[in-house]
């Protein structure tokens, strides 16, 4: 029983991390209509975050061996999975190349049982399985779509797998030493390895900092952080990953309230997600 409400725990805290960073992604849309460059929008919630977390990396400060030589591992690889999400977004349409990045929980899981001899019940399985098919719901996902474009969807592939083995990497940098810490010290990294995507003149340029949704943004990103790591101590890797694929379930409804923009497929993408997510909440 009460490795049941543990896993409970867990996963509600993973929910909050998608409706942190659904809404996190809401505030992005909305700035780059305003005309902001998207790589500096995708770069500035970084520091911003990291100076909102500055206070708990400090308090729970734990900069350990594993910690710092792990990051010449999991950083090389999220930078790489985050050049893949381009470089699939630039010859695959967005809906196909999000059906596709809702197998990370597949990935995870793999990689779970490999680094950390996480071993899924049948219901968690099936549980998974039901939260992809939702997301495929929900993007429309078209195999004759996939079929032509097939370089997009190996990039996506690709991506997914990166992240999807960075999540029981930094599942592991955790259990070595706390999600606080973490949540604090993934941003400054991040902050200087995404930098490398932003022109000088986006930087430089000091209009670009006045708009006060960027604090809402750090906020809401440094929020979805800690919610995500903490999960990750409670449930498994592969768990937290599928209920964070809600996240895109929330911008669809973010979408279609405040951009008007269609949304198809919407009920049976849901409840098959709704179905997954209470598979997983007893297995």
């Amino acid at each position: 029983m009460l490795n049941y409400f543990i896993l409970m725990f867990g996963l509600v805290l993973a929910f909050l991390s998608s409706f942190f960073w659904a809404t996190n992604d809401l505030i992005t849309k909305k700035l780059i209509h305003k005309g902001l460059d998207e790589y500096f929008v995708l770069w500035i919630r970084f520091p911003v975050s990291s100076l909102i977390l500055l206070p708990i990396g400090i308090y729970f400060w734990d900069l350990s061996s594993f910690v710092l030589f792990s990051t010449f591992l999991w950083l090389p690889v999220e930078v790489l999975g985050g050049v893949f999400f381009v470089k699939a977004l630039k010859y695959t349409p967005l809906s196909v190349a999000m059906s596709f990045y809702s197998f990370m929980p597949f990935f995870s899981a793999v990689f779970g049982f490999l680094l950390l001899g996480e071993a899924l019940s049948l219901q968690g399985f099936l549980g998974i399985c039901l939260m992809v098919v939702g997301t495929l719901f929900l993007t429309g996902f078209s195999p004759g779509e996939f079929f032509r474009k097939h370089i997009g969807t190996v990039y996506m592939l690709i991506s997914t797998l990166l992240f999807g083995l960075n999540v029981v990497i930094g599942k592991m940098v955790i259990i070595s030493s706390n999600p606080f810490f973490f949540s604090w010290y993934y941003t400054f990294c991040m902050s200087f390895a995404t930098l490398i995507f932003v022109s000088p003149k986006h930087i430089i340029e000091r209009g670009n900092y006045t708009d006060k949704k960027l604090l809402i943004l750090g906020i809401l990103f440094a929020l979805g952080g800690v919610f995500y790591n903490t999960a990750l101590v409670y449930a498994p890797a592969s768990y937290v990953a599928a209920v964070e694929r809600a996240s895109l379930l929330l911008s669809m409804v973010y979408g279609r309230i405040f951009f008007g923009e269609p949304v198809k497929h919407l009920l049976p993408g849901v409840l098959l997600m709704l179905l997954g997510s209470a598979l997983l909440s007893v297995g």
